[in-house]
């Protein structure tokens, strides 16, 4: 388990910064604003595995919230969901400048209404393991 979390997240770094690189213009890019004051202090971190027949569901419900909080939440800094289909898994990955940017979001009416429901994630879901993360290394933006 520590290497699949070490790879996902060598992975994600690996793919935020190439993705970076290809996108080039950044007046393009509707977040520059934040990478250059870019410090994550916070990364939420999630590994769950679907009931049988369920993966593509998985996918779903677990690339909602961070997909609707891209658009409206500025502390939102990198996401990215992967999908393990030999391991019926989904991993979830997203960095934030803090801890309080996302649960503060998530305190409001529109965080509670956009996580999802309970009831369908409960029918979808066979096991859920949450990580709160404080960085010890790390590098978000491309390399000069």
């Amino acid at each position: 388990m520590r290497k699949l979390l070490m790879g996902m997240l060598a992975l994600a770094t690996i793919t935020l910064s190439c993705s970076r690189s290809i996108v080039g213009n950044t007046n393009q890019d509707p977040h520059h604003e934040h990478w250059h004051n870019m410090n994550s202090t916070y990364t939420f971190m999630s590994i769950s595995t679907a009931k049988p027949g369920k993966l593509n569901d998985l996918v779903r419900i677990a690339s909602e919230p961070s997909e609707l909080m891209d658009k409206h939440v500025a502390g939102l800094l990198a996401r990215q969901v992967r999908v393990d289909t030999a391991r019926n898994s989904v991993v979830v990955w997203v960095a934030f400048d803090s801890k309080e940017t996302l649960y503060n979001y998530l305190a409001t009416e529109q965080g509670q209404n956009e996580h999802g429901d309970q009831a369908e994630m409960d029918s979808i879901i066979e096991t859920f393991t949450m990580y709160d993360l404080s960085p010890k290394s790390q590098r978000l933006l491309p390399k000069q």
